[in-house]
């Protein structure tokens, strides 16, 4: 995929372990929100948060996000992070967006969408300061939240006022990939949580089943 000069990228980065649906919709409902026109989806090489847990090779990561993003216009799966891994090395996100400011052209203005409970801790990142000047966040608000409850529960040291303007609300989507991984563990039904491809990948490989 090639990207434009003038338009703005939307970069969502995690484990996807597995990718589920609420990956794919809550990045769409974030694009719709703004003037963005690609999505770009980032498998972490190794996650600065879960370096103590046991992530699965992201071979079949990167597998099952790019079924999990097939059917989605102007969406791409960017494999920086793996593709510079090295053994228990973090996934730092203020690296990749150096090395992908290098590659894109300079008028595309890149987006990055995070959780609330990443901009909860957000001054904890790596060089946070520089994450912003490379790409403004974009903060995923979700019921329960209100933008209002977030902002009131940032940091005394964090700016609500320069958050605000950040904030997109999104639709509620009770699920995650560790309640999936579990089902899969317990020989429960993941129909409906993931793309039907994606089932079908974790069924054919043997992914998660303890």
């Amino acid at each position: 995929m090639r990207f434009e000069d003038g338009r703005d990228i939307i970069l969502f980065g995690g484990s996807f372990d597995p990718p589920h649906i609420g990956h794919v919709a809550l990045a769409i409902a974030a694009r719709a929100a703004t003037d963005a026109k690609w999505l770009a989806y980032i498998p972490a090489a190794r996650a600065p948060h879960k370096l103590d847990k046991v992530q699965t090779d992201p071979v079949h990561r990167l597998a099952m996000l790019r079924l999990a993003v097939e059917d989605v216009e102007d969406a791409a799966v960017l494999t920086d992070e793996l593709d510079r891994a090295a053994d228990g090395v973090p996934s730092y996100t203020v690296d990749t967006l150096e090395r992908l400011r290098e590659k894109l052209p300079a008028g595309v203005n890149m987006r990055l969408l995070i959780g609330a409970d990443q901009v909860r801790i957000f001054d904890q990142w790596r060089e946070p300061k520089h994450v912003i000047e490379l790409a403004e966040p974009l903060v995923m608000v979700r019921p329960p939240d209100t933008r209002e409850s977030l902002l009131a529960s940032l940091p005394d040291d964090q700016s609500r006022e320069a958050w605000a303007p950040r904030l997109v609300d999104v639709p509620a989507m009770d699920i995650s990939s560790t309640e999936i991984r579990e089902k899969v563990a317990r020989g429960e039904s993941i129909e409906g949580m993931v793309h039907h491809e994606v089932e079908k990948y974790i069924a054919e490989h043997g992914l998660y089943r303890g």
